[in-house]
């Protein structure tokens, strides 16, 4: 199976937040193909009170997952989010890049996607 990991699960999983645990369990690693949209490391290396261990630990956890090229088919897979739904960009091309590699897209934020319904998200809190 593929999954996306949000934003929001990579700062849960940094701050040592029980719940998304098995998302980066050694075996579901190995038994799952993870991807991350490149707004994922963007948004977590943007704050700016980040120190450099803080940038060190960040930058070799999002090398542990494959990232989405931002191809055409992704641009215009945000765009047919965008006009469809009222949601920030960041979060359609996070969906665009979930639908493009055909994955769930695992989020805390699941309500932020409820109107992208060809998309299917998994909440760690819900589960």
């Amino acid at each position: 199976m593929r999954y996306v990991y949000d934003t929001n699960i990579l700062i849960y999983y940094l701050a040592g937040e029980v719940e998304v645990l098995p998302f980066f369990d050694e075996a579901f690693l190995d038994q799952h193909e993870v991807f991350i949209s490149p707004i994922v490391r963007i948004e977590l290396l943007s704050f700016s009170q980040l120190s450099s261990k803080e940038i060190e630990v960040i930058e070799e956890l999002l090398l542990q997952f494959h990232s989405v090229a931002v191809s055409h088919e992704v641009e215009d897979l945000t765009i047919m989010i965008k006009r469809r739904c009222k949601i920030k960009l960041p979060d359609a091309m996070i969906a665009a890049s979930a639908l493009h590699q055909q994955a769930y897209l695992v989020t805390r934020n699941a309500e932020d996607f409820k109107q992208i319904t060809e998309l299917t998200v998994k909440n760690p809190w819900q589960i």
